[in-house]
């Protein structure tokens, strides 16, 4: 089974060469490579779609590397337009009408850790501060300050399927060690 990662947008504020931008520039500050954009229009030349892939490396590497059987991060991305029926579509989540599923990383492959490289990276990025991000099959989200916070932290692969949050992670202040609080998260010591 593969999971997707989903950054939820405003729909009001939502234009696909913005968000296509925010990727852009969050892959290229977590040092990655935004290749093979494809987009679709539909007839009347409206945005429909786009997909592309974050790669480790450029895309000529990537095929001469894939020729030769090496192995290199990736992930794929879409964005998706709003449709008649987004709005609503996710307050069941967040209890707010106005948000939809905007941009998806899939493929991860289990590499949750390249998709923080960038996710990180892209909620620093001004334009992405009123995000949500949300892993299919929970029932929580992560807000862009939520992210902003946990990238500030040392890695911790919990993330993708725990909700980590301030009060759940603290540093032990004198060795630096990142200390899980199970009591606060309703289990026994």
């Amino acid at each position: 089974m593969s999971i997707s990662i989903i950054i939820l947008k405003p729909i009001e504020e939502f234009d696909y060469a913005d968000v296509l931008r925010s990727v852009q520039e969050a892959s290229r500050r977590a040092g990655m490579h935004c290749i093979h954009v494809n987009t679709c229009f539909d007839e009347w030349g409206e945005f429909v779609t786009l997909e592309g892939t974050l790669s480790e490396v450029d895309a000529e590497t990537l095929q001469s590397n894939f020729e030769r059987g090496n192995k290199n991060r990736t992930c794929g991305f879409n964005i998706e337009r709003p449709e008649d029926t987004s709005y609503g579509s996710f307050a069941w989540l967040m209890h707010r009408e106005n948000y939809f599923w905007a941009l998806d990383l899939q493929y991860l492959g289990g590499d949750f850790g390249f998709a923080f490289q960038f996710l990180s990276q892209y909620f620093n990025l001004e334009e992405n501060s009123r995000d949500y991000l949300w892993i299919d099959d929970t029932d929580w989200v992560y807000s862009a300050d939520d992210m902003l916070w946990l990238s500030q932290q040392p890695y911790n692969p919990e993330w993708s399927y725990k909700k980590l949050t301030r009060k759940y992670l603290t540093i032990e202040p004198i060795t630096g060690t990142l200390i899980c609080d199970s009591n606060e998260r309703g289990h026994s010591p």
